[in-house]
């Protein structure tokens, strides 16, 4: 049994060198080889270095160089002394430092490399370096987060020793605008004026070194809030909400005053006492436009809970105070009452209990605010059973409350793929080192759905210092995921591009041949021949052909959208009646009254509808209505959607068919991936590149059993922005003159020569650009120039048609130049007149099209 095995792995095929450098320039990271003494000569290294770093293998600089240009330099002493005792101890590296690219950026990479000795007593590393400067950008928000939470726990026992008063309270804001790295932290607090008006005044503020104060400022004091323009801001805080971001984004009612104080961006945080909205707690960044994340915000929002929590305590304290002079002052008062004074003093000692319950209440309120956090918190003991958590946890696991929680066991919540690998987190890191490394798993939620969680575990110990149990913190993920997913789907996309670009401009030139001699053929036969209606119909399988380019030029990188500002309502009632016509699924079209505007290119979106319609009717087997719908979306919020904030108008086609399965959910945009026995696996692909082109985004929601609703999101626009289109010319039936041709395609240039010829026009053709402008300028020396040049786009190994009118322009300024391409969607086809082309023919072409086209240049040459 061991031999037969053995005998199956000898003789399957082994790899060869092309299949292991195509695995190596496909992994996600950085490979490299360095050969030499104590100056390390770099070798080789993967073509990834040119994505992270703008460079590749050929513009990297010797060995000493490359370590001194490339690694930070705040991080060069300690990488060479690493790899000096990697070399004299002959152990493997492994440390993490920055590289910086050629555009001046820098970013985190961890090295593992090996090292070997060559048979000449040289040293060879053998390394690969993993690109980790998202994770180092967490672990800097989570640091910073950190600063801050330590500074509210700071100011908390602080007050907890003592009143606040100014010196303090400078201190302990202080040591906030320290943690934040801000430039100035203040208090404002509300009140009415003698008028009444609704006003605010700053009561505390810190300024960082070189910050200019603000605490004397008189337009900051009594500042009315709706008549100076800050309504937003009262409506926002009223509900607890903070106000936050880049200054130069708020309206600009709002700017004036801010700008005034030097203020670029910042963060205020309401604060409530007694359940009332006191007054505010600010943050300002007056050195850069700083971009506030969701850790840092919430730790100061609880800097401002703390801050109520503090002022109400004062008020009690000041109010127990006061009734403590009013007992003594009446005791001393009347003497001759002591029966009714002991009874009063009886009842302000009980008043006094009630205000020291009431303190207690708010410490302890004061704590929970402390403790709330947007990570969830499980404590577990050794055998990994859940005694203690928090609420985001169990919200993240599907519940209300944590004690639904408490007694599960970590492995009911974790699928079993992670379970060996959790016991080895245990067992190596927390039981050896007190905390384990971030790692990433997934939970398994009360409806069986799996959640991508960050976890990191830190080991508890008793009283007597022996380990009882650990503290496991979770950060729901999975936003970061979708988005990782998302990027990934683009980059398969455009390795596919590239292939159907090339496939598409090769099919084009031989479909220009076979179209080009049919409509010859046409050209030659009496009206009503019985060989008219088959040419026909060749010529709709030339346009199916046409079509099925389209598709694949839409991966390429030349399939860009020709988009013009326009209404799409139209566009999708014609698609989708066209796509239906025939069967018998009904199509139910919802417009929304004053639909925006959006910019897209007709066709490209009109394929767009047409796949997703034949997608819904192909759904529903026994027929039945798909349900179409443009709707106005502001998203001030996109949330898990990878758009900005804006306007958009949103296409959605819903059927009512089986649904798609969730193990589906994550391939139907990929290139011919399909369940369908009739599908090419293209119809939802190049939807999908399509939108993303358009900067938009395709979504999909399907239930098993109910049906499929594909959203598609496309930018609004200005409804004044809209194009018209051109009205079209008649084409000529003949014409006359001198036509230079160039193309490097043999057929298409015996098609095009005899489509000219049968027009009227003399023509000389050439197969490359140099061979192009030799016949141009012997023909003007000759006093017979040529009327008109139509030139190919792209010839390989040669000077293509955007050079070689450089050149023609240089000998004629004059010359009128057509390009044709089999790239149809490339931005010259798409806009010629930029480039220097007086018209355009995209292949296939008919000699109608040439004809028009021909028509057009050559009359507004006369004109």
């Amino acid at each position: 049994m061991h031999n037969s095995k053995q005998s199956r792995l000898h003789t399957g095929n082994i790899p060869d060198a092309a299949w292991f450098k195509n695995m190596v320039e496909k992994v996600p990271a950085i490979i490299y080889q360095e050969r030499g003494g104590e100056s390390q000569r770099l070798i080789y290294v993967s073509p990834q270095a040119e994505s992270y770093l703008s460079c590749g293998f050929r513009e990297m600089p010797p060995a000493r160089d490359f370590l001194e240009g490339c690694i930070h330099p705040d991080d060069l002493d300690r990488v060479l002394e690493v790899r000096r005792r990697a070399r004299s101890e002959g152990r493997p590296i492994r440390c993490e430092y920055r590289l910086v690219g050629v555009d001046g950026k820098s970013r985190w990479f961890w090295d593992e490399a090996s090292v070997s000795r060559e048979p000449d007593g040289s040293t060879s590393f053998h390394g690969v370096l993993f690109d980790i400067t998202e994770r180092k950008a967490a672990e800097e928000a989570l640091l910073k987060r950190d600063a801050i939470l330590e500074a509210v726990a700071f100011a908390a026992q602080h007050f907890l020793r003592e009143s606040p008063s100014g010196a303090s309270m400078e201190a302990i804001l202080q040591r906030l605008g320290e943690a934040a790295a801000v430039s100035r932290v203040y208090i404002f607090q509300n009140h009415l004026d003698e008028d009444g008006t609704f006003c605010t005044s700053q009561r505390h503020e810190w300024a960082a070194p070189g910050i200019e104060p603000q605490i004397h400022n008189p337009a900051l004091q009594n500042f009315p809030w709706h008549e100076g323009g800050f309504s937003r801001w009262v409506h926002l805080m009223e509900r607890g909400e903070p106000v936050y971001g880049r200054v130069r984004d708020f309206p600009a009612s709002e700017q004036h005053i801010l700008q005034s104080q030097g203020i670029l961006s910042l963060v205020v945080t309401p604060i409530f006492v007694s359940g009332d909205w006191w007054g505010f707690m600010g943050f300002d960044d007056c050195l850069q436009d700083r971009t506030w994340n969701r850790a840092e915000i919430e730790a100061l929002k609880i800097a401002a809970d703390m801050m109520g929590a503090m002022i109400a305590r004062h008020d009690l304290d000041r109010q127990i105070f006061e009734a403590r002079q009013v007992l003594e002052q009446r005791v001393q008062q009347q003497t001759v009452e002591l029966s009714e004074a002991n009874r009063r003093l009886l009842s302000e000692l009980q008043e006094r209990k009630r205000a020291e319950a009431r303190l207690r209440t708010s410490e302890r309120h004061y704590r929970e605010l402390y403790e709330r956090s947007l990570d969830g918190y499980a404590r577990l003991d050794l055998r990994q059973t859940i005694i203690e958590c928090n609420t985001p946890f169990a919200k993240m696991l599907g519940y209300d409350r944590p004690e639904e929680v408490v007694g599960l066991s970590c492995r009911d919540v974790t699928p079993k793929r992670w379970h060996d690998s959790m016991e080895r987190t245990i067992r190596e890191q927390v039981l050896e080192r007190g905390f384990s490394d971030l790692f990433e798993k997934r939970l398994r939620r009360k409806d069986g759905t799996l959640l991508d969680v960050e976890v990191r575990l830190y080991l508890h110990r008793d009283e007597e210092g022996l380990p009882d149990s650990m503290w496991s913190v979770v950060r729901d993920i999975s936003e970061r995921k979708a988005a990782e997913a998302e990027r990934l789907r683009a980059q398969k996309l455009e390795s596919l591009g590239v292939l159907a670009g090339g496939i598409a401009h090769d099919f084009n030139n031989i479909l220009t041949g076979i179209l080009g001699h049919v409509s010859l053929i046409k050209q030659s036969l009496a009206v009503g021949a019985p060989v008219e209606n088959r040419l026909e119909e060749l010529e709709r399988g030339c346009a199916r052909a046409q079509e099925l380019t389209r598709q694949l030029l839409t991966f390429s990188k030349g399939g860009s959208p020709v988009k013009k500002t326009g209404r799409i309502q139209d566009v999708v009632r014609d698609s989708a009646r066209f796509t239906l016509r025939g069967t018998a699924t009904r199509c139910e079209l919802v417009v929304d009254e004053d639909l925006w505007t959006a910019e897209f290119d007709a066709g490209q979106i009109s394929q767009v509808v047409q796949n997703l319609v034949l997608n819904a009717h192909q759904a529903m087997d026994e027929g039945g209505s798909v349900r179409i719908r443009l709707t106005n979306r502001n998203l001030d919020h996109p949330g898990s959607l990878p758009l900005p904030p804006g306007r958009y108008v949103t296409l959605s086609v819903s059927d009512t068919g089986c649904g798609i399965p969730e193990e589906h959910l994550g391939s139907i945009f990929d290139p011919y991936f399909t369940t369908k026995a009739q599908g090419s696996g293209l119809g939802l692909a190049t939807a999908y590149s399509i939108v993303k082109k358009h900067g938009g985004h395709i979504a999909v929601r399907s239930v098993p059993g109910e049906g499929t609703t594909f959203t598609v999101y496309l930018p609004a626009r200005d409804a004044r922005e809209i194009e018209e289109t051109p009205s079209a010319q008649k084409p000529m039936t003949s014409g006359s003159g001198r036509i230079l041709i160039m193309d490097d395609d043999s057929v298409v240039l015996e098609v095009l020569s005899e489509m000219l010829q049968h027009l009227g026009f003399e023509c000389v053709a050439s197969r490359h650009g140099q061979e192009a402008v030799d016949l141009y300028r012997e023909a003007m020396a000759s006093g017979y120039p040529f009327d008109a040049v139509i030139l190919d786009l792209t010839i390989p190994g040669g000077m293509g048609g955007r050079r070689t009118l450089q050149r023609l322009r240089e000998l004629d300024p004059g010359v009128r130049a057509i390009v044709s391409s089999g790239y149809s969607s490339d931005p010259i086809m798409a806009k010629p007149h930029e480039f220097g082309f007086c018209g355009v023919v995209a292949k296939p072409y008919r000699i109608e099209d040439l004809a028009q086209e021909l028509q057009r240049v050559l009359s507004a040459r006369a004109v």
